[in-house]
C-alpha cells in the first residue's frame, strides 16, 4: 500500500512539473519577441488614437468576443469597426501603458485589464494579429 501511494505521489510530481510549462507565463512587453513588440507598438498607437481602421487591419476576422454567457460570438470587419468605441472606448488607459505585463501561452500573448478582460494576440504567419477579446465573468 505504501509503495502504491509513493508511486502515485511520484507520478503526480512528474505530471505537475511537466504541465507547469504549459501554463501561461507572465512577461513584460520588452521581454517578448521583437516581431511582437513591433506589432504591439503599432496596435497600441492605433488604440490610443481610436484609429479603428488601423486596429481592424491588425485584427483577424472573424473576430472572437465573449462578455457573458449568451453574449459571445464573432464579429465581421464591418461589425468590428461599427462597434469599436463600444468595445474599446474604456480601455484607452490600459493600452497607454509602457511595457505592460502580458501572459504568454504557446507563442500567443494576452493583455488583461483590471476588469478581467483578456485581449489576445497570436502569431499568424510571419506577423501577429489581434484575435480575441474575452471577459471573465
Amino acid at each position: 500500500m505504501k509503495k502504491a501511494v509513493l508511486l502515485i505521489g511520484v507520478v503526480w510530481l512528474i505530471v505537475a512539473a511537466n504541465s507547469e510549462n504549459t501554463f501561461a507565463q507572465e512577461k513584460r512587453l520588452n521581454s517578448t519577441p521583437q516581431a511582437f513588440q513591433t506589432f504591439y507598438a503599432k496596435f497600441k498607437r492605433a488604440m490610443v488614437k481610436g484609429d479603428k481602421n488601423t486596429v481592424a487591419s491588425l485584427t483577424q476576422f472573424p473576430f472572437q468576443y465573449g462578455f457573458d454567457a449568451g453574449d459571445e460570438g464573432t464579429l465581421s470587419k464591418a461589425q468590428f469597426t461599427k462597434r469599436f468605441k463600444e468595445l474599446f472606448g474604456s480601455y484607452k488607459k490600459l493600452f497607454s501603458q509602457n511595457n505592460p505585463e502580458l501572459f504568454s501561452d504557446n507563442g500567443a500573448f494576452d493583455l488583461t485589464s483590471d476588469d478581467a478582460t483578456h485581449f489576445r494576440f497570436e502569431k499568424k504567419g510571419a506577423s501577429y494579429q489581434f484575435t480575441a477579446m474575452i471577459s471573465d465573468p
